[in-house]
């Protein structure tokens, strides 16, 4: 028996020693060798070293994360998320009253199946700012996202608390322009109270960043930094006639003959009330006189108006704000003994235009002037009123073009008169 244990005793310890050789190498083909990085953000341990001397500090949001290159068998070293790397603030050689910038050592935390020696950490310092402690109080803006429910404008918002106080490091209190609460309106139709997220807006309107605010304490707000904040809806009112009035003589030989608005008519949002006392009011709103002045004028006169300022800031209304917040007011200045006539656009002869063309016309109407003695103006009709327009040789297209204007006997136009005319081609 021991004579065969030890025959051929060479072969076989070579048989063994390649066999674990292949082992060896089979296992590292199967796990190999590597080096894994990882970007860890930098926990802040014992910052009561620089508080406790009544000044904060703060890290830079780019320094706020280092590299750690960790080598070992893929197994140990992939996707690891127990990796922390610490700054010690008690690591501080010397922190004078004056310094403004101090450097801390940041260093990896161990863990389970990995050593210290098989880590490296870049940076291995980072740099951290001292700063005097400031504190502020901002007023709570209410920000609304969204559309209320069909016939309804957003009219008044209240937020409590009405302020927060802000308490962190000066250079990052003073980027703080404003404090907004956020509530989404969306299809909303009746009054509603319920808490918003507040967000603290830096000076280019954008929210600090989420490292920024660690080094932050708000005052007045609980943990989860919400406001309750309550949104009363306003009925909208369509229909709302507008009246504009004028100051002032035109030149001499011209008088006013009408003055209309575009449109003529609009939309209002307001509380029950104020729409009570607009309808009371025989639901019309006044442009005052002196916004539109006359004096010595002898040409038509365009104003734009804002509608904003004929609510009054006192009342409860307000323009829906998915229409025209302005009014174009028209006054027509004609000399004496003259009336403008609006000629409907379906009336106007179209005349030379190619068989293969149409025409539409970009208003209903058009208006023309006519110079007369009193009496005869008031008998003269849109009917005794001949308009015509010549598309000799126009081709496809837009065109703003003259009319031609006949008139009965005794009558004068009193200027030419312009359309806008379209050609579109007629399929066979």
């Amino acid at each position: 028996m021991k004579k065969k244990l030890t025959n051929n005793l060479s072969l076989k310890i070579f048989s063994i020693a390649i066999a674990v050789i292949i082992w060896f190498f089979a296992y590292s083909v199967s796990d190999p060798v590597t080096t894994k990085e990882y970007p860890v953000k930098v926990t802040v341990t014992n910052d009561s070293y620089i508080l406790d001397s009544g000044k904060t500090y703060q890290i830079a949001d780019q320094d706020r994360t280092v590299m750690v290159y960790i080598t070992g068998k893929t197994s140990v070293v992939q996707n690891r998320s127990d990796i922390i790397v610490e700054a010690d603030m008690t690591q501080i050689v010397e922190m004078k009253k004056d310094a403004r910038q101090v450097y801390v050592p940041v260093q990896f935390k161990p863990v389970p199946g990995i050593s210290m020696k098989d880590v490296n950490v870049y940076p291995k310092t980072i740099p951290v700012s001292i700063e005097d402690v400031e504190t502020k109080d901002f007023m709570i803006t209410v920000n609304t996202k969204g559309i209320p429910g069909s016939g309804y404008e957003i009219g008044d918002t209240t937020v409590s608390p009405e302020k927060i106080s802000v308490q962190g490091p000066k250079s990052t209190v003073d980027k703080i322009k404003s404090v907004v609460a956020t509530i989404n309106v969306s299809g909303m139709t009746l009054d509603t109270s319920k808490d918003a997220d507040i967000t603290i807006l830096d000076q280019d309107g954008n929210p600090l960043t989420e490292d920024a605010m660690e080094y932050l304490k708000v005052y007045n707000v609980g943990e989860d930094r919400t406001a309750e904040v309550s949104v009363k809806l306003w009925r909208i009112v369509d229909g709302i006639k507008v009246k504009a009035n004028y100051t002032g003589v035109p030149a001499k030989g011209y008088q006013v003959a009408k003055i209309v608005t575009i449109p003529e008519t609009i939309s209002v949002a307001g509380s029950e009330e104020a729409l009570a006392i607009l309808e009371e009011n025989g639901n019309e709103i006044e442009i005052p006189a002196n916004l539109i002045k006359v004096d010595g004028i002898d040409q038509d006169l365009e104003a734009n108006i804002k509608l904003s300022s004929l609510l009054g800031e006192d009342t409860e209304l307000k323009i829906p704000t998915d229409m025209a917040q302005s009014i174009m007011v028209k006054v027509s200045i004609l000399p004496y003994g003259s009336k403008e006539f609006e000629i409907p656009t379906e009336n106007i002869r179209v005349e030379g235009m190619n068989n293969k063309l149409r025409a539409s016309f970009n208003q209903n109407t058009v208006t023309v002037r006519v110079k007369g003695n009193y009496a005869s103006l008031q008998e003269l009709s849109v009917e005794d009123i001949q308009v015509s327009i010549d598309l000799t040789d126009k081709l496809a297209g837009e065109y703003n073009l003259p009319l031609t204007v006949q008139l009965p006997d005794g009558y004068e136009q009193v200027d030419s008169t312009l359309t806008t005319v379209l050609l579109t081609q007629v399929d066979n």
